[in-house]
């Protein structure tokens, strides 16, 4: 499976699914749908600039 990525609409609001994606927890957005999880090189942020608890959570298990 692969990550979903959708343009951002500016209304980006992360949360952790029930979901795994190669045995990682996979977060997604709110607003577009795209998906995320810590192996990434990117970090999600909210509409607001910050990066939410929940992708807090996942980068300190890195």
């Amino acid at each position: 499976m692969e990550l979903a990525a959708h343009a951002c609409r500016s209304l980006c609001s992360w949360h952790r699914t029930p979901k795994l994606l190669d045995g990682l927890p996979l977060l997604a957005c709110r607003g577009c749908g795209s998906q995320w999880v810590r192996s990434e090189p990117w970090t999600p942020i909210d509409h607001t600039g910050r990066i939410p608890e929940d992708v807090r959570a996942q980068l300190r298990e890195r």
